[in-house]
């Protein structure tokens, strides 16, 4: 199935392939055909009642790996895994092709493999009879695909058929692959036929546009004498196998991982392996050098770096590594290799967790027919967590609608399992731009990843794609509900995320007192009143608050009002009033404490006041003060000499100003100059009681 933003398809003439030969191509291989004197001869090997009918094979994907006997010589090294396509190609890495397909040989994202029938193929379609068995010994590998039929736009979504193989012949180093019939309209630039080495620069194409007659065979001859002495080494993976990227909070490290191998077929005597991590505006903010000695042959070296990586901020950096010092290498690209590092701020509430940068292509893809979509692989970037939404970048959309899926990572070898999440998101929701589309009940992480997956509803929707290094290897497209590696996974990665959150956590605490301030006079019963916060994450309720004055005995209620929600405040009044019970100054404070409460340390807030115990307020001294109302300044009377604390408090009880003082006559002079205007309540206690004014600051 070809991606498009349009369903128009292409269709090709193609010519039939008369008698030739062919090669050499720089390395030495050559090919024959069965109508060419001294090449092979057309006998078809049947598979199907001894061989291995290999399964999930879909629409533009592959399958594997199967894993031969013996290993198969291929250029300047040997293959022992093999990858299978629907597209009637196999590759010796998990590299995913589809149309259009590449012009053979050329050095991109999928290398080493060998194109039998590569053509726009599919397996999918009710009724389509499509088949693949392998089979091997120590000897001879065959691979057969059997009735395969083009993909088509119309229904049923194929049509032709065509049945072709490939045998390896593991003593001879010869691959043949043969045709026994095919049919039916081919709506890509295939098919190919031909062969290309590791590097991608070498290889050797029978033909692009092959349509075989029916019993036809081509045969390539891997040289006993090869024309190149390759040097060469290449990044094998860098920071693990595969090159993913990866996930890491602001603070945490990890190691600098790669692998160098010896891809070429003499020893490599010396080279020097640099690692570099770049910040997300090209800076290099790590580097380490390490000299490699002498590499054999297919051998492998994990350089020692003896750094970590520990980011300081939050953003998208590149883990990168480069070979250099090689004399006389012959194949220069594979000699630096980058993966992506996600770097996120663990103090956030919410991080939307993707792969993509700020901005995309402005076209997106979409595929033909609509049965089909994307998906990307995220590891959070800390424990424990939680996902709580879907985020996405439509690139155009004019009405269609689409499922956001959300999948564990527990399948086979860590691929997709268990479908933890779907929505089905209607057309008037799904509009060009960014969304967030929260689930029905949020994902419990503590360790793993997740699959996020897009699904087309229809034809005319487009997922916005990023173009812009680094990229993740992380996706994935879906055709029919069967997913293979993203074909263009090393180039492009898609606007698709998780909402990630913290774990639930349960953190409230007191803030403030209402009523009750620094520096107030208490010689009464006087109510508390707590004003409690929720720190958390999750609503909170059903918790004990106390109060206690001086480290006494506590008094303790449970807050019962309405959930409180994560941010927002409450009041709780307490049904026991704070009643004075000594003469002291001290500290009366009030808290909360929740079982399960995450951060203890904003769980209480303490004043300190003075509690006078056993006056009545007929006892309370009045005050003589002057000028009333006052400016700046006023004059009190009436205060015996000696030791004194006084405060002001405001009409609503709170203390605006306190003090103590040591006082050698009846008169005192208090500056209240920062006081707004109103009217004010002057508080004073001295060792034989309390004494009391009333006064109006105006300007």
């Amino acid at each position: 199935m070809k991606r498009s933003v349009t369903l128009l398809l292409a269709v090709f003439v193609f010519v039939v392939v008369r008698a030739g030969s062919g090669g050499p191509d720089q390395y030495g291989y050559l090919w024959k055909d069965s109508n060419e004197p001294g090449g092979p001869t057309y006998d078809w090997i049947d598979i199907t009642s001894i061989g291995t009918l290999m399964t999930g094979l879909a629409d533009d994907n592959l399958v594997g790996p199967y894993v031969m006997q013996g290993n198969m010589p291929y250029y300047w090294y040997s293959v022992k895994n093999v990858w299978i396509s629907s597209n009637g190609y196999v590759a010796f890495n998990p590299g995913n092709m589809a149309a259009m397909f590449p012009t053979l040989p050329a050095a991109g994202a999928t290398n080493d493999y060998m194109a039998v029938f590569m053509a726009d193929l599919t397996f999918l379609g009710a009724g389509n009879p499509a088949q693949v068995y392998a089979w091997d010994d120590q000897e001879t590998a065959v691979f057969s695909w059997i009735n395969v039929p083009y993909w088509s736009v119309s229904s049923p979504g194929y049509s032709g058929s065509n049945t072709f193989q490939v045998v390896f012949n593991k003593l001879d180093s010869t691959i043949t692959m043969q045709y026994q019939s095919n049919s039916g309209i081919n709506g890509s630039n295939g098919p190919v036929c031909g062969i290309e080495s590791i590097t991608g620069d070498i290889g050797l194409a029978r033909s692009q546009l092959l349509s075989p007659a029916a019993n036809y065979a081509v045969r390539f001859y891997n040289p006993a004498e090869p024309l190149l002495d390759v040097t060469d080494a290449s990044v094998e993976w860098v920071g693990q196998a595969g090159t993913g990227g990866t996930n890491i909070s602001v603070g945490a490290s990890i190691p600098l991982l790669a692998r160098i191998k010896n891809t070429g077929n003499q020893t490599i005597t010396s080279a020097t392996i640099t690692g570099t991590v770049l910040s997300p505006f090209g800076a290099p903010v790590y580097t380490e050098t390490v000299p490699m000695d002498a590499l054999l042959p297919s051998q492998v070296f994990d350089p020692p770096f003896l750094q970590s990586f520990t980011p300081t901020l939050p953003g998208t950096y590149q883990q990168r590594i480069i070979i250099t010092g090689i004399a006389n290498e012959f194949i220069a690209s594979n000699n630096i290799l980058s993966r992506e590092v996600g770097v996120y701020d663990p103090a956030q509430l919410s991080n939307v967790v993707d792969w993509a940068g700020t901005t995309d292509n402005l076209v997106g893809i979409g595929w033909n027919g609509g049965d089909g979509g994307v998906a990307t692989y995220i590891a959070p970037p800390s424990y424990p967590c939680q996902i709580t939404g879907t985020t996405i970048r439509i690139a155009s959309n004019i009405g269609t609608a689409f499922t956001m899926k959300v999948y564990d990572d527990d399948g086979l070898d860590g691929a997709h399992g268990t479908l933890l999440d779907s929505a089905y998101i209607q057309g008037n929701d799904a509009l060009p731009g960014d969304h967030v589309y929260p689930l029905a009940n949020p994902i419990q992480v503590s360790s793993g990843g997740y699959y996020v997956e897009w699904y087309m509803q229809g034809t005319f929707v487009n997922i916005a794609v990023d173009v812009q290094p680094p990229f993740s290897q992380r996706t994935f497209e879906v055709l029919g509900n069967v997913w293979a590696n993203y074909r263009d996974r090393s180039t492009q990665d898609f606007h698709l995320g998780l909402r990630i959150e913290p774990a639930p956590f349960t953190d409230v605490g007191c803030e403030g007192l209402i009523g009750i301030g620094a520096g107030q006079f208490i010689s009464a019963s006087t109510p508390v009143t707590a004003l409690l916060k929720n720190y958390g994450n999750t609503p909170a309720t059903g918790f004990p608050v106390n109060y206690s004055f001086n480290g006494g005995p506590a008094t303790t209620q449970s807050y019962s009002g309405p959930a409180i929600q994560p941010g927002n405040s409450a009041l709780m009044n307490f049904t026991q009033p704070l009643l004075p019970s000594v003469t002291a100054n001290g500290q009366f404070c009030t808290w909360t404490s929740a079982i399960d409460d995450a951060h203890p340390n904003n769980d209480s807030v303490c004043v300190n006041i003075d509690l006078v115990a056993g006056i009545k307020e007929s006892a309370i001294v009045q005050l003589i003060m002057a000028p009333n109302p006052a400016n700046d300044a006023i004059t009190v009377n009436g205060i015996p000499a000696g030791n004194m604390h006084w405060n002001i408090t405001d009409p609503s009880g709170k203390t605006v100003l306190f003090g103590a003082e040591t006082l050698s006559s009846s008169t005192w002079k208090v500056n209240v100059a920062q006081l707004a205007n109103g009217p004010y309540l002057l508080n004073v206690r001295v060792q034989n009681g309390k004494l009391q004014g009333r006064f109006v600051v105006q300007r």
